[in-house]
Order: C-alpha cells, then structure tokens, then sequence
C-alpha cells in the first residue's frame, strides 16, 4: 500500500492534470502548427485546440529526455501552519518505454546505505521482470497503456466540454510572447469519464505561447471541496495547483515547477493536510536508443529485444 505521502502527492498530482491532461486529448482538428500558413487567430477554443495539438507532439518528444525531480511535501497543522516537511530528489528516465522515478536523495543528502540498495534491488527487479516478459504479457501491458491513453483523451474531450475558454489578454513568461485563457466551469456540463465530475468545481487559466502554441503556465484553482471515497480525500476550496514550463533546445516546452497550496486532507492515512512543490532540472536529451540511471547498466531499447548489457 501507499504510504500517506505518496498517497497525498497521487491526489495533488490529480488534481494539478486536469489542465496538462489536455496534453493526452484529441480535439476538433487545428491548423497545424508547424505550417507556417496558419492563419493567427484570436479564438480562445481554436488557441487551445492548437495547444493540444502541439502537445502531442510534445509528448513523444518528451520520451527522449531525462532529469531530476526535486520534490517537498510539507505538512501542516488546521491553522496552516508547517509542522514538518520531506524532501526527497528522484532521477526520471525512460526505461522499456515506461517513466520510471528512482530515489536519489532526501532532505538534499546522498541515500543511506540501506535506502541506496533497496533503489537497486527496485531496479533490478523491474529489470528483471521487463526482460522475461513475456509476448502475452507485453502484449498486455501495451494493451493497457493504450487503453489508458484512450481514457486520457476521452477526459480531455469532457474538459474541453466542462470549460468556457476566454481570451483574457497578453504577458510574457520566460521571455515569450503567450495568450492568456481563462477556463471557467460551462452551465449544464455532464460528464462522461470517471472524475470529471470534479471539473464543474475547477477554473484556471492557461498561458500559450503566440509561436508554437506550447503551454508555458497552467494555473487551476478550486472553487468547491473536492471529496473522494466518502469523504476520506479532500481538497479544499481556494487550492491551487500551479505548473510553470519552459522551451528546452528550441524543440520541447518541459515542467520547471509544480506547486500546490491550500492543502488537502487524506482522512485515515494522515490527519494533517498539505501543500506540494516539486521543481523540474537537468534535462537531458538521449539520441541513442538506451537509458541510463545511475547504478544501473544499459538497457536496450524494447524493439530491439530489451536486456541489460
């Protein structure tokens, strides 16, 4: 089972793609964005639609990259105040076609000894348990990233659904041009996919870069608690999830920082709640086809019949 902390980052994390999931959606076909004869536009849907669009390129463009995570989860008491934190730092790669998080640090310190073998003996067995896999077996695990996929899309399309979109003016973030969308719960909503019944209690506002239509910024707040499970997961009204990105190698738009406040309360598991802030560095781009963590031997890519050297 979770442990409380990994439980509470699962909810936040939840709560925070509700915007960056439009990444995975496919809406009503846009003008490319990589013809330079798209007309400019000032429609705040067609803005969007372009954004997703680019997002998924994006997304295939991000499985070439690694970096580091830097993640701290402070705890508070009912009156906001911090009673204690946990920081700890995970390297990001891409193993067997797969994200995979390993622990490196905590509280900005190297592992202990016992922590730095089990990350290796966690390694070794997903390692292991990727290289006997067998057809049946991948097939299914594939089967299952698709279908997952799929979901993914079906929540975007209710997202899109779930907003009225409004173009609320023009900024700048990190140096670049960008839209700014406002996103405001649509009267008369119904949602079809799991959880999208939370969107009517979400607004936000989105930054598009004028360029390329990547998301530079996503802001969304709550304006309604948020429940699951009969009441053992809350989100309070007023929270915010904030994720900021940046352009990296003049190619890719990749998270420097995700932040959530105004705390959320996971009953049974903690009774204290909690805000999130998770900063993203260190991006580096694989033009071989293999991944690397540390500790751990190269590995193959999958067509190539996956095994460590």
């Amino acid at each position: 089972m979770l442990d409380h902390c990994k439980k509470t980052i699962l909810v936040f994390l939840l709560l925070g793609s509700v915007f960056v999931i439009l990444a995975n959606g496919q809406g009503t076909p846009a003008a490319s964005v990589e013809n330079p004869a798209a007309p400019p536009t000032n429609d705040p849907k067609e803005i969007v639609r372009r954004a997703m669009e680019m997002d998924q390129r994006n997304f295939e463009l991000a499985r070439n990259y690694t970096y580091q995570e830097r993640r701290v989860l402070k705890m508070l008491d009912k009156h906001g105040k911090q009673k204690r934190q946990q920081i700890e730092t995970f390297d990001w790669t891409i193993l067997y076609g797969e994200p995979y998080a390993r622990l490196i640090q905590k509280d900005d310190k190297p592992l202990e000894a016992k922590d730095e073998r089990k990350e290796q003996e966690r390694v070794d067995k997903f390692i292991a348990k990727r290289k006997n896999e067998s057809a049946e077996e991948r097939k299914k695990r594939l089967d299952k990233q698709e279908k997952e996929r799929r979901e993914d899309r079906a929540f975007a399309r209710d997202v899109v659904n779930a907003c009225d979109f409004r173009l609320a003016g023009e900024d700048q973030v990190v140096g670049r041009d960008v839209y700014v969308i406002a996103a405001t719960p649509r009267q008369g909503f119904h949602p079809t996919q799991p959880h999208a019944e939370i969107l009517p209690k979400l607004k936000g506002r989105v930054w598009i870069d004028k360029e390329d239509y990547g998301w530079a910024k996503i802001q969304v707040e709550t304006i309604d608690t948020i429940s699951w499970g009969l009441f053992l997961v809350r989100i309070h009204k007023g929270s915010q999830v904030t994720l900021e990105q940046t352009r990296v190698n003049n190619e890719i738009w990749l998270p420097t920082k995700l932040l959530v406040t105004g705390g959320a309360r996971v009953a049974l598991l903690m009774n204290a709640n909690a805000d999130l802030e998770s900063d993203y560095s260190k991006y580096k781009k694989f033009s071989a086809g293999s991944r690397v963590l540390p500790g751990v031997t190269e590995v193959e890519p999958e067509e190539k019949g996956p095994a460590p050297k």
